[in-house]
């Protein structure tokens, strides 16, 4: 997993973190859910139950299994989980110039409810998060 999102973003997640979302604890806070194909690791979403929310905190479909409908699939299954529990609303965000992602959460759903401005690093400078959400 910490591969694969080193692949995909400038900041990626240390490994420490994926170890921690993917504790089989029943009362870990995050999870992790894995697509495979063939067996190779082409995609995940971790996401957790936060009161009566779910967040998404990191999802990444491989740059070679883009544009095959895994990314809806990975972000589908997670807020069925969540509802599952009881969750009464998915939020998340995202980097503002993240345009296919944005695109992929608004027609699942998600509705922009605002700015986190100047949230995430650049090369040089900072990124506007874009906040969203999904009422379950």
């Amino acid at each position: 997993m910490a591969s694969l999102d080193a692949q995909a973003s400038a900041w990626p997640w240390r490994e420490s973190q994926f170890v921690r979302c993917c504790a089989v604890a029943e009362d870990a806070s995050e999870r992790a859910l894995l697509l495979e194909v063939n067996g190779a690791l082409q995609g995940f979403v971790v996401y957790a139950r936060e009161f009566d929310d779910g967040s998404i905190y990191n999802i990444v479909v491989a740059s070679s299994a883009r544009r095959q409908g895994f990314g809806e699939c990975l972000l589908q299954s997670a807020v069925d989980a969540m509802l599952a529990t009881g969750a009464r609303r998915c939020v998340l965000e995202v980097r503002k110039s993240n345009l296919p992602a944005r695109r992929l959460y608004e027609q699942m759903g998600f509705h922009v409810d605002g700015l986190r401005r100047n949230y995430y690093p650049l090369p040089p400078g900072r990124e506007d998060a874009v906040l969203m959400s999904l009422d379950l």
